[in-house]
């Protein structure tokens, strides 16, 4: 659990004496909730008893269609009918509540899930950068969960060039046929490759004509965040070929 939060949560469960509390500081205001999950929607999202639909922050759960998205989604499953904590951070754009959950014991459930290899990181709040990364590279590193690796691991190599929206993609072994192969950013914005990789290949999120050298995403608008964002690489078994975080 990221030290920050453990404390603040530590300090207020310690006072809770009705089912909310709030604390304001000079910057943020943390609102800690009791709730008791009543149904799990996929790895990410649950309604509470209340009605309430929540999404957990930091985290993306693999897509309903996947097969790993139903592992993700029995392990929040495992706390259907239990009373947990949940610190409410907004309303987001779908009107669901972003916020971290917490079990009665102080786990933190949103990490959890990155430490399990269950989710992937993603718009991870600053003050959680470094816990979230470590926790995905430990879970890439271990192959846990969704992390398994590709045969093709020691073959691809990526350098990410986000301001000019180009992935240059240099192949160390004998042509590989990528088609199948997906990459994807920290969100759910992906290319599915119909092509095959000698030496090098450039990846533009442009709109363009492909060739022997160049592929084209032909998105109209960008893809790389300039500041921070992880590239995902898996081949088309759904195995992890390539990983790539920057600005963590």
């Amino acid at each position: 659990m990221h030290k920050k939060h453990a404390i603040i949560l530590a300090f207020l469960l310690t006072l809770l004496l009705s089912n909310t509390v709030f604390l304001f500081s000079q910057s943020d205001k943390y609102e800690i909730t009791s709730i008791t999950v009543a149904r799990v929607i996929d790895g990410d999202t649950l309604v509470t008893s209340e009605g309430e639909t929540v999404r957990l922050a930091n985290i993306n759960s693999p897509e309903k269609d996947s097969e790993s998205s139903k592992v993700s989604k029995d392990y929040l499953s495992s706390f259907i009918n239990k009373s947990l904590y949940l610190d409410k951070i907004k309303l987001e754009k779908y009107g669901r509540t972003l916020g971290r959950l917490y079990t009665q014991d102080n786990l933190y459930v949103n990490l959890e899930l990155i430490n399990l290899g269950l989710a992937s990181k993603f718009l991870v709040d600053d003050s959680e950068l470094k816990d979230f990364d470590k926790a995905e590279e430990k879970a890439v590193e271990n192959q846990l969960g969704i992390w398994k690796e590709s045969k093709y691991k020691y073959c691809i190599s990526i350098e990410i060039y986000p301001k000019e929206e180009i992935l240059k993609i240099e192949n160390s072994c004998a042509s590989v046929d990528l088609s199948g192969w997906i990459i994807k950013d920290e969100s759910r914005k992906q290319y599915k490759f119909n092509t095959i990789i000698k030496n090098r290949l450039s990846l533009h999120s442009s709109i363009g004509n492909d060739n022997s050298t160049d592929i084209f995403w032909n998105e109209k608008t960008d893809i790389w965040n300039n500041d921070r964002d992880t590239l995902y690489l898996f081949d088309k078994e759904g195995n992890l070929a390539f990983h790539k975080s920057y600005g963590y």
